[in-house]
């Protein structure tokens, strides 16, 4: 399937940090398990060749229906901060990840950084997720809930994973046991949706905020890193005790989308 699209560019979605297993080849395809599938895809300026052609998942899952030229407009509408940042990263689109996957990665991705949180994700889908078959190659899916629910921190020490092994222990177990239902999330407001998830071990502020951007879509969410709190301070002139009211109020739902823009200008 072949689409073309001027507001996409896989280095800046997959490079942007949202996302930890998607894998750019030599020959600059990038590949990546996302649930059953494994996908490749090829860039040619703005011509996107995809070895897929579920347009249904990959309108979804890329986010392909909607307006990033209006979007871009809008930020670049706010401050001059934004109109610097967004050209650095004009292609980012928000994924839309599963998110029991993107709990998992998050808990994972905690004081840690994108190298060391791609091998320990590779190798939690290698020792305990389905294999794939595709052409000669051999790719693993996410483990699910049920499976690491079922197994011990010892037999989790393969991934070295370090102290987020207890945490990755108790969020499946809550998910299985219903303490914490992944589906009712799409239906909470973001305030109650934060405090939900933070009933599970090793899932602050800062880790509910990138679950609920990247896998629900709740787009007035902020999360806030080393770097977001060095725009907001150097660039944007704002003291920490201000951060949240001045997000609210100065980016509004478009919040999570403007992190993006302002992290991989930040960051880069």
């Amino acid at each position: 399937m072949k689409i073309q699209n001027s507001d996409f560019d896989l280095v800046h979605t997959f490079e942007c940090g949202q996302c930890f297993r998607w894998n750019k080849s030599d020959d600059s395809i990038y590949t990546g398990v996302v649930n059953d599938y494994v996908i490749k895809i090829k860039q040619d300026n703005d011509t996107f060749e995809f070895n897929c052609d579920d347009s249904l998942f990959l309108n979804s899952y890329f986010d392909l229906d909607r307006n990033y030229t209006e979007i871009k407009e809008r930020l670049s509408a706010l401050d001059d901060v934004l109109v610097n940042a967004i050209p650095s990263g004009y292609g980012i689109r928000l994924l839309k990840q599963n998110p029991w996957e993107a709990l998992v990665s998050f808990i994972i991705s905690a004081n840690n950084n994108i190298p060391r949180i791609k091998k320990i994700i590779e190798s939690l889908c290698e020792n305990f997720g389905n294999k794939i078959k595709y052409t000669d190659e051999v790719y693993y899916t996410f483990p699910d809930a049920e499976t690491l629910s079922k197994i011990t921190i010892e037999q989790l020490d393969v991934i070295k994973s370090g102290f987020r092994a207890k945490y990755i222990i108790d969020a499946a177990k809550k998910v299985v046991d219903g303490t914490v239902n992944l589906d009712e999330v799409y239906y909470m407001n973001t305030d109650d949706a934060r405090e939900y998830l933070k009933q599970i071990k090793g899932v602050g502020n800062k880790v509910a905020d990138c679950i609920l951007l990247f896998a629900y879509q709740k787009y007035d969410v902020f999360p806030k890193d080393v770097w977001i709190k060095k725009v907001l301070n150097d660039l944007y002139g704002i003291d920490e005790k201000n951060f949240d009211s001045f997000v609210s109020e100065h980016f509004g739902n478009l919040a999570g989308f403007a992190q993006q823009y302002l992290f991989y200008y930040m960051r880069g």
